[in-house]
């Protein structure tokens, strides 16, 4: 089956709309709609980004993308959405939604810290918090600026891979997206940068407040 008969049926199928499907990807809407008419694909690299996008999607139960249907069949309208959503950094208390005008970044909120994220619909990435913006080059070419980065809060920060990229908010409400290895000094981590440019940071984990992992990548 040629791609796009694929995307076709499939978002026939899941009841995806064309800009989900853009965001999870980060394949334009136009190009999208032209490859659904027939066009083939002329970047082998966003190609591939949508074949495994359909292979995951494709292997995921219709359930998890069925609207909410009232008992006499009609659907359910629902309210719009809270569009940034926060969360406490110190505390294991629930994320809170937050409406239009709380801007995403690390702040407090009741004299507890809080990093503010964007809310967004993707199954195909599995459970995250929020999907914050890259900014700054110091992880490129891995992470560009301006892509964005789903992110999960670890409930245990002494359970680290290494070699794993994590987002890691310390005492002075910083966030840095770095690589992550132990350190020699004890109860300690190195954050590294993709960049050579920028040198490695120690930081000690009393001095850490929290720390997510990287749970996908969204390329703008």
């Amino acid at each position: 089956m040629q791609i796009g008969d694929r995307l076709k049926e499939l978002r026939k199928k899941k009841n995806i709309k064309m800009p989900a499907i853009a965001k999870a990807t980060g394949i334009s809407k136009e190009n999208l709609y032209k490859w659904e008419k027939g066009t083939k694909p002329s970047d082998f690299a966003l190609y591939n980004k949508l074949v495994e996008f359909l292979d995951k999607v494709e292997s995921t139960p219709d359930y998890v993308f069925e609207e909410p249907k009232a008992n006499n069949g009609k659907q359910i309208e629902q309210a719009a959405q809270p569009l940034f959503t926060g969360i406490y950094l110190t505390t294991d208390e629930d994320a809170l939604p937050l409406a239009d005008g709380k801007a995403p970044g690390i702040t407090t909120l009741n004299d507890k810290p809080m990093l503010v994220g964007w809310r967004i619909d993707a199954p195909v990435i599995g459970y995250f918090d929020c999907v914050i913006a890259v900014i700054g080059d110091s992880m490129e070419p891995k992470f560009k600026s301006g892509s964005w980065i789903a992110l999960k809060k670890l409930r245990f920060t002494k359970i680290l891979n290494g070699g794993y990229y994590y987002y890691i908010v310390d005492k002075n409400l910083q966030g840095l997206l770095r690589r992550v290895q132990p350190s020699a000094e004890n109860n300690s981590i190195i954050l590294i940068a993709e960049n050579n440019q920028y040198p490695e940071i120690v930081r000690k984990m009393e001095d850490v407040l929290a720390i997510f992992s990287v749970e996908a990548v969204i390329m703008k």
